[in-house]
């Protein structure tokens, strides 16, 4: 039976139902998926060394002769374990190698066999000054040299699972190399030609099984380039449709724009004007805005997105306000009503009741200009087509594939102009990929007045001190945050809880108000809770991740966040944001649960700086962006050899990715191309 890129694995010698469905925890189901599966990393083990010259802590490979084998049984807790000892020798020492389980090796290792092992170099146990490896890959010498593949080559490892191994990857994929022929070539030969760029069928069989470092990187940057080229085209893509698609034309000029900022009770930063510049001239036009503002927290994107609705308004449109969380949404209502009048705007939220809910509904099928604030409930109460003119995202990034489409679903004839906001900062280089289809507005200053804030990491011997520091702030008036990773305990985490916290920190503060606010509670109790903690009727307040976002209480100075390891950089950041809004200087204490080095790095680093984009850029280096701004299911999170940080490259494909659709806007010539954009944009959440 010939073997095509669609066999599924079953077909292949050596993968019955049960390695079949290990393969499928790898996304692994057909012949593509395994020569597709790239390796997540090499070892160089093509330079054969001698036995004298081994390095401790070095991966290498030694060619030598069988000189004994011994096996060892005996039990590993209730697990029968068998070990084989062998020595192997050559001209300039002896190497002792142990393997385990591995029983049929007894009858292969006779002594005079020859034979190549590679691994990592250890001090042997048994001499001193002899070294040793644990379960080295293992080939005969008398094999072929062409089909070495896991010894005496560079060697390739893979992301692997329960039953499958990469020595066994390797084995499989290397037997479909004739299956890499049928691999049709999808980039122009002009793009491969301009670019030096490897074939990708040479390209496949490099990553797998290259001759050289120097083949590796040549293969590397092929599928690189491809992996970026491919998200720029398509993000172009969804920029030119958008851009043909029909929008009301909100028509504001420079003075109108200067008169809606003078009706604020504080004086717009110049970053400020720019962005309501940008978006002004952007929902003049008849196509739909599609404009990401990204600040720092504190930078005033509330402010821009106030005056946005006060011109849509004003030209008799209608708008929706999409918040995170219920209680953002209610705060950003309260605020908006002081400007924009109780008549003009509403709350839409899950917690209300129907009869309210079908009341505020109804305003959008009405006459009159409304905005309508609230959260992904909007989009389920079937708001969108409403005559809405302006849609603003709030956090944008938290919002599913589902809600994305309800908001530019195109109903009515027009599609609603889109400003999408994020506190988390975005680096130039995801500006360019993730983010690719959308214009940006960057406020990259703070309003002034606002105090530094210092921060602290603290370990358990001086927590004490912070203790101290919180409560003589809250003796002088003040009021603080306490955030906690998780709400109950757990046997798992060692990390304090929110409950718990609330229960010692009401112990330790007998004459404090201290309330608990966390996402299990009802939407009443979390709204009375911050309402309590905004209003000053509570000091201290204990939270999870709840109060992430949008929460303003200027009189909050100092914030103690527990389990400050189990948050990502730019998580902390926007916890730290809750405080330093006020004429008062604020602290915010850092308290992990474990200080390993790489937890201590991260903390510190955060420590020193109040820089958003640094932290976030920081962040991206930890933790990657899949989980820094939740990518893992949008189609970038999954990116399996490029990098969201290689600004470079990203240039060079999204360069190349304009150059085709100005030449062939409708990828009419482009078959392959305009197939996999298809199908990359039905992947991809972001407008």
């Amino acid at each position: 039976m010939a073997i095509t890129l669609s066999s599924l694995v079953t077909d292949l010698k050596g993968i019955g139902p049960s390695r079949a469905k290990a393969f499928e925890r790898l996304g692994i189901r057909y012949v593509r998926d395994l020569l597709f599966h790239f390796p997540r990393k090499h070892e160089d083990f093509s330079s054969v060394t001698p036995i004298k010259d081994l390095q401790l802590g070095r991966p290498m490979t030694v060619r030598g002769t069988v000189k004994s084998l011994k096996d060892k049984s005996g039990f590993y807790g209730k697990r029968r374990l068998l070990r084989l000892y062998c020595d192997i020798q050559d001209e300039t020492g002896v190497l002792h190698v142990v393997w385990f389980n591995l029983r049929f090796l007894k009858d292969k290792l006779t002594p005079g066999t020859e034979i190549y092992v590679a691994g990592t170099v250890e001090k042997s146990k048994f001499a001193p000054n002899d070294f040793s490896m644990r379960s080295p890959s293992l080939e005969f010498v008398q094999r072929d040299a062409s089909q070495r593949i896991h010894t005496a080559a560079i060697t390739p490892l893979y992301s692997e699972t329960a039953g499958i191994s990469s020595r066994f990857i390797r084995y499989q994929v290397k037997q479909l190399f004739p299956a890499i022929k049928l691999v049709p070539e999808y980039l122009p030969e002009d793009i491969i030609e301009r670019n030096d760029l490897m074939g990708i069928q040479e390209a496949i069989e490099s990553v797998h099984f290259p001759s050289s470092q120097e083949q590796l990187e040549r293969a590397k940057a092929r599928l690189q380039f491809d992996e970026l080229f491919f998200l720029q085209l398509a993000a172009l893509v969804r920029k030119k449709h958008l851009e043909e698609s029909p929008a009301y034309p909100i028509l504001v000029g420079s003075l109108d724009v200067q008169e809606y900022a003078q009706q604020l009770p504080f004086s717009l930063t110049e970053a400020q004007q720019r962005a309501i510049g940008e978006i002004a001239e952007d929902i003049g036009k008849a196509h739909p805005m599609n404009r990401l503002l990204q600040g720092d927290v504190g930078s005033g994107k509330s402010a821009v997105a106030l005056l946005a609705a006060m011109m849509t308004l004003a030209a008799g449109k209608k708008v929706l306000y999409l918040a995170p969380t219920e209680i953002l949404a209610r705060q950003q209502a309260d605020s908006f009503k002081k400007y924009l009048g109780e008549g003009q705007t509403h709350l839409l939220v899950g917690a209300m009741k129907p009869r309210e809910k079908s009341r505020v509904i109804s305003l959008l099928t009405g006459e009159e200009p409304v905005c309508i604030i609230g959260t992904h409930a909007l989009l389920q109460e079937g708001v969108v087509g409403a005559d809405i003119a302006l849609a603003i995202i709030d956090e944008q990034h938290r919002f599913g594939v589902a809600q994305r489409k309800a908001l530019l679903a195109i109903e009515k004839g027009y599609v609603p102009h889109l400003l999408s906001m994020t506190a988390t900062p975005i680096p130039r280089t995801l500006n360019l990929t993730v983010y690719g289809d959308l214009e940006v507005s960057v406020l990259d200053e703070l309003p002034p007045g606002r105090t530094p804030i210092v921060t602290r990491v603290l370990d358990i011997e001086h927590k004490d001190n912070a203790i101290i520091h919180m409560l003589e702030e809250l003796h002088a008036g003040r009021q603080a945050y306490v955030i906690a990773p998780v709400i109950e305990d757990s046997q798992v985490l060692a990390v304090k809880s929110a409950r718990r916290a609330y229960q010692e920190i009401q112990e330790l503060f007998p004459g404090i108000a201290v309330g608990l606010l966390h996402g299990q509670m009802k939407s009443e109790e979390k709204e009375a809770a911050m309402n309590n903690f905004t209003e000053g009727a509570i000091q201290l307040l204990v939270a999870t991740s709840v109060v992430e976002v949008g929460v303003n209480v200027p009189n909050a100075t100092i914030m103690m966040i527990e389990g400050a390891e189990r948050f990502g950089l730019a998580q902390l950041h926007q916890f730290r944001g809750r405080i330093g809004r006020g004429e008062h200087a604020s602290t915010c204490y850092l308290v992990p649960t474990n200080e390993d080095g790489t937890v201590s790095e991260r903390l510190q680093l955060f420590a020193t700086t109040n820089n958003g984009f640094e932290i976030a850029e920081a962040d991206l280096r930890f933790r990657g962006p899949g989980e820094v701004y939740g990518l893992a299911q949008s189609g970038f999170g999954n990116l399996r050899v490029a990098s969201l940080l290689d600004y470079k490259m990203i240039k060079l494909a999204r360069s190349e990715a304009a150059t085709i659709l100005q030449n062939d806007p409708m990828l009419l010539h482009h078959h392959v191309l305009r197939k996999k954009v298809e199908q990359k944009n039905s992947l991809t959440h972001f407008e």
